[in-house]
């Protein structure tokens, strides 16, 4: 708890040193702005690991990310995300799943209040665990392979800067089998952030 404790404070530093606005601007010409939108998101996530042989490991962290919108219905969603689980299966070790994905995000509808989405996102993640080997013992390691997301969710719009996003994907990850050979895991992810509107088009 204390690294993942560690991990949540250095994402907000990072996220609010980003997110601040200036304390003082120059008197020169005020433009509108028309650039693409950008919104930036940070909050908590939830994953059920799947592991061979054994039941799903309940898995709890932080996910931040940017949105680029490239058009009004279609944008680019870069996703960072690190969940963890203590004493897995009363083995005495951990396991975490880092994953590090972008791909494009469509808005079927979007208003003022209420806009659902679905994405797909593509990337690596670095896994490891305690995979029971049937003989009493666990296999130990980390696996850094190609992962993918596909889902859904909506985002409630509070004001004209914040809105909160609830979601949850489909996480494809891979890491090792009892028979120590890198198998794919298909995992449940569920997140809920809070997003902040950064500029360009307004909707």
């Amino acid at each position: 708890m204390k690294r993942l404790t560690k991990i949540a404070v250095v994402c907000v530093v990072v996220w609010g040193a980003f997110l601040a606005e200036p304390r003082a601007v120059g008197q020169g010409p005020v433009f509108s702005g028309t650039g693409p939108e950008i919104e930036a998101h940070g909050g908590f996530e939830y994953i059920g690991q799947q592991v061979p042989t054994a039941t799903r490991v309940p898995m709890y962290g932080v996910n931040s990310g940017l949105t680029v919108g490239l058009l009004k219905r279609l944008g680019v969603r870069l996703d960072l995300g690190y969940a963890r689980a203590g004493n897995v299966f009363d083995s005495g070790y951990h396991s975490d799943i880092l994953t590090y994905m972008a791909g494009p995000v469509f808005y079927p509808v979007r208003t003022q209040r209420l806009s659902p989405y679905v994405q797909l996102l593509v990337g690596g993640a670095r896994v490891t665990g305690a995979t029971p080997n049937g003989q009493g013992g666990f296999v130990r390691g980390y696996a850094n392979e190609l992962s993918w997301a596909g889902g859904g969710g909506v985002e409630l719009h509070t004001s004209r800067k914040f809105a909160l996003r609830v979601g949850a994907d489909y996480l494809h990850t891979s890491y090792f089998d009892p028979t120590l050979s890198v198998a794919g895991q298909g995992n449940i992810r569920a997140v809920m952030s809070f997003t902040y509107y950064l500029g360009g088009r307004r909707r």
